[in-house]
């Protein structure tokens, strides 16, 4: 199942990025630092760094300054994203297939039946994210004849547009793919022909799915985040957070939700042959997992197992994949956080 979020210009950037003979952290870490050295070299021959320096505040308050900044490292990041995100998939997939039996038809022909993307859908959701540039800048302005007065445009304005429709295309290119490919992962887990309902460690690519498919979102959150100690971007954070917080949500339950029902279901048709063979069908317990026993089991062991049964979980989340989503959750939490701790600093020094 290639992901769909290697089409377009994703695709340009990722050959770019593997040109660049670095691990993929200080690859984007040096992408970032050029754009940055080229903003700062524009701003500098422009005089806007001057005016800046000459300011008697810390940069972190200015929101052109911060807006570019934060701008530019989020680029630099999402082709990362969406190559972790490609990566991720494929794993996810090869583990799938090796430790499911997938029957007579096997896992390609399993594949083969799923949903092919949208392209409509996909270029839908890029107009959707380069239109939020706009749409953030009016939230956190509240003013539309701004953008027609002599003087608004410079660098900075022309930087958090261009970038910021970069971003909006990428981003929304990167969760589209995240919401493609979940649908399908969900699709390809009704056709798992049967469950271990006492090991479930074969379907733990699922929930490592929803996993890194949560992070670009919280990233995204963690950026408004970043913004909070700005009264005027309180509107774009309400709105822009909302989006995000319910598409990251989705975008974890997306993946798990096809094996959540197969789960259930697995259960169900369990259930009912324990409960056949507490009532004395003997031949019932065919097919369960204590069907090797079922000629010794007295009734107490079928009822202690209908008891195991039920209390299966019935999403395919172990200890590791919550403490690892939890330190994913902390990120929005720990950039409003450190936001406040700058404001509260630029307040002590200024006041």
């Amino acid at each position: 199942m290639a992901t769909e979020g290697s089409e377009g210009s994703g695709a340009l950037a990722g050959r770019l990025y593997d040109r660049i003979p670095l691990a993929p952290f200080w690859t984007g870490a040096l992408v970032a630092a050029a754009l940055l050295g080229v903003l700062l070299a524009i701003a500098a021959a422009t005089g806007d760094l001057a005016k800046l320096s000459a300011r008697e505040e810390i940069w972190w308050s200015n929101r052109d300054a911060r807006v570019t900044v934060l701008l530019t490292l989020l680029v630099a990041y999402f082709p990362l994203a969406r190559r972790a995100f490609e990566r991720g998939t494929r794993d996810n997939l090869a583990a799938l297939r090796g430790g499911i039996a997938w029957g007579p038809d096997g896992f390609e022909a399993a594949l083969r039946a799923l949903p092919t993307a949208s392209r409509r859908a996909r270029t839908t959701a890029r107009v959707l994210g380069v239109l939020a540039v706009p749409l953030t800048a009016l939230l956190v302005d509240l003013d539309p004849g701004l953008y027609f007065r002599p003087g608004y445009w410079g660098i900075a304005q022309l930087w958090e547009f261009g970038f910021g429709g970069a971003l909006g295309w990428m981003a929304a290119t990167l969760f589209h793919a995240i919401s493609v490919e979940g649908r399908r992962l969900s699709a390809l887990a009704s056709a798992i022909p049967s469950i271990d309902l006492l090991d479930r460690s074969a379907l733990a690519p699922f929930a490592h799915q929803g996993l890194f498919s949560s992070l670009p979102g919280l990233i995204l959150l963690s950026f408004l985040a970043l913004n909070l100690g700005d009264r005027g971007w309180l509107w774009a954070t309400g709105v822009f957070g909302v989006l995000a917080l319910a598409w990251t949500t989705a975008a974890v339950l997306l993946p798990m939700r096809g094996v959540h029902e197969r789960m259930q279901r697995a259960k169900r048709d369990e259930l009912v042959r324990v409960n056949a063979a507490i009532r004395g069908d003997a031949a019932a317990l065919v097919g369960t997992a204590i069907a090797r026993r079922a000629a010794s089991v007295g009734l107490a062991d079928p009822i202690e197992y209908r008891r195991l049964v039920e209390e299966v979980p019935e999403w395919p989340l172990d200890p590791g994949v919550r403490a690892r989503f939890l330190l994913y959750v902390a990120l929005p939490l720990g950039s409003w956080l450190g936001g406040a701790l700058v404001e509260r600093l630029i307040d002590a020094a200024l006041g």
